[in-house]
């Protein structure tokens, strides 16, 4: 039985590797053939949905959703990107200061803020968005990895330990995470100015938004050709062609409403296209928002809310056709917040002609946070039951809509780390993870050094290859089998993979943050394996000192 769930379990790892089909589909497949043979029962199998963690990674999500909604984190980062003069400035504020924020909330959306302050920075003061956006979500990645909260992998590891008699508190990530992450940033300080620096390695046109101008009934052009008002070419913008019923219109031929005007521009000239009189769109505000995680979207279904309407996007073809891929930039015209803050597509919205999102019910929404931290962490209850009445909280204090806390939960993830429980099933239950526990035995002779090495090279070579919830549910019932054979503290074992798990910098699809700021910074997948070589090299040998000491001196 032990060889069947081998293949099942390496033929699906290959899978999601490869990406040749969703992780969800290949990890559900897993499940169902693992049944169908009878490695364990639909019921174990299928345990990852009532799962403490995979429960407490959902409310999260509705807590991390409620504090970026009051604009707290927005203004955080625009109070610490003022008055800064150089890049290393700037990493030298941000990291610290978001690395904090990421060990208590999903790093994701906070990446995804971070995106547009970084692009507006470039514009304001020159300093290069792609030396920032890299080394800031990889000290994201490593800060969030110090606590029971800051990753889903952490709380997944939690909870598949605590049936083991194996609790993992808040802070138990502390110890060994917090030296690795202080490591990796000062690594990120000194590396990131010198190997970022140049043009980006996905060379885009500078006039690199798309932008779409519809003539409105009130709108001055109607009657006038774009010639005669002066908006066919400048520094900031350039026609490319103007839409009538979907034909094509020369640029000598008076507008009418309804016609649209299609250019490609900078930002800026988005700006002042936007507010230019004879497009008679200024009535309505103009926002910067960046793109939640989806499937099978376009930009265009930001305009679920007839209110919201997209003018600009960096994309090279039709608005209505642009993918909305996690952490994309679009620019979009309502008449209040409202309308994005209701749309799931939505992660994070900034006004460009104010500050970022400002309510009342910041403190609150603190509050609530800090108090499930506080809950958590001396046992007033289990840490699911904490997180989830904190989303509750969110809810009936008016923080979110119920609407907007249910959008706030990503299905797609949820699925893949409750589908990573049942492959940690799999992996138990068959027998495989006593072989691999003897095979890892075998390698380390007993030695903790080397044992602490194993797995810290295997959880970080596994993490570049699968989901941080994948490695997570396969790597916990082996460190907990080695650690009771070798008389190691589980806890302390289990801590280490967990920090190691975040070393996801080689490998851009790694990591959803990644992703994210792969296009906006102009990264190639050779300059994520350039800047995260040394970075790695350095985390990794610090992850094996401590781990070593800890587990020698102190466990």
């Amino acid at each position: 039985m032990a060889l069947i769930a081998a293949l099942i379990v390496v033929v699906t790892l290959v899978v999601m590797t490869t990406g040749a089909v969703p992780a969800v589909l290949a990890l559900t497949t897993a499940l169902v053939v693992a049944g169908i043979v009878g490695i364990a029962t639909p019921a174990e199998l299928f345990a990852g949905l009532s799962n403490g963690g995979v429960i407490t990674i959902a409310a999260m999500l509705v807590i991390a959703k409620g504090v970026l909604h009051t604009g707290a984190v927005s203004r955080l980062t625009h109070l610490l990107l003022s008055g800064v003069r150089t890049s290393g400035q700037v990493l030298r504020r941000l990291i610290p200061s978001v690395g904090l924020v990421s060990a208590l909330i999903n790093t994701t959306p906070i990446v995804a803020m971070l995106i547009p302050a970084a692009k507006e920075l470039q514009q304001r003061t020159g300093i290069p968005a792609r030396g920032l956006l890299l080394p800031v979500a990889h000290a994201t990645t490593l800060a969030g990895s110090a606590t029971l909260i800051g990753t889903s992998s952490n709380l997944l590891i939690a909870g598949l330990a605590e049936p083991d008699g194996v609790h993992l508190t808040m802070f138990s990530f502390v110890p060994i995470a917090v030296p690795v992450a202080v490591v990796g940033w000062a690594v990120l300080m000194v590396t990131a100015p010198r190997m970022l620096g140049g043009r980006p390695d996905s060379h885009e046109r500078e006039l690199s938004w798309q932008a779409e101008i519809p003539i409105s009934a009130r709108a001055l052009a109607i009657g006038r050709t774009a010639v005669e008002m002066e908006v066919a070419s400048t520094a900031e913008f350039e026609l490319v062609e103007i839409r009538r019923w979907g034909d094509h219109v020369d640029a000598d031929v008076p507008l009418q409403e309804g016609d649209t005007l299609v250019f490609r521009s900078t930002e800026g000239g988005v700006r002042m296209l936007w507010a230019n009189p004879v497009f008679g769109l200024a009535p309505q505000r103009l926002f910067l928002v960046a793109i939640a995680t989806s499937e099978q979207k376009s930009v265009r279904d930001l305009e679920e809310d007839e209110d919201v309407v997209v003018i600009a996007a960096q994309t090279t073809g039709l608005l209505r056709e642009a993918p909305a891929e996690p952490g994309e930039l679009c620019l979009v015209t309502a008449e209040s917040a409202d309308a994005l803050a209701e749309n799931p597509l939505v992660a994070l919205w900034r006004e460009l002609e104010g500050t970022a999102p400002q309510t009342a019910k910041t403190w609150l929404a603190v509050a609530i946070l800090v108090g499930t931290i506080v809950s958590a962490s001396f046992g007033l209850a289990a840490v699911e039951l904490c997180a989830v009445a904190g989303a509750v909280l969110m809810v009936i204090t008016g923080v979110l809509t119920p609407r907007s806390a249910v959008r706030a939960l990503n299905w797609n993830i949820l699925a893949i780390i409750a589908g990573s429980v049942g492959l940690g099933t799999i992996v138990v239950q068959s027998g495989l993870g006593g072989y691999v526990s003897d095979a890892v035995l075998a390698l380390a002779s007993g030695n903790t050094l080397l044992v602490v090495s194993v797995f810290v090279v295997g959880t970080m070579l596994l993490t570049n290859a699968v989901t941080n919830a994948a490695a997570a549910a396969i790597l916990t019932p082996i460190a907990l089998e080695v650690a009771a054979v070798v008389g190691l503290n589980p806890v302390l074992l289990l801590t280490l993979i967990g920090t190691c798990i975040s070393f996801t910098f080689l490998n851009p699809y790694s990591h959803q943050s990644n992703l994210m700021v792969m296009r906006p910074g102009g990264y190639s997948s050779r300059t994520f394996l350039r800047f995260g070589v040394p970075l790695t090299l350095a985390v990794a040998a610090t992850a094996i000192g401590v781990g070593w000491s800890l587990l020698t001196f102190v466990g």
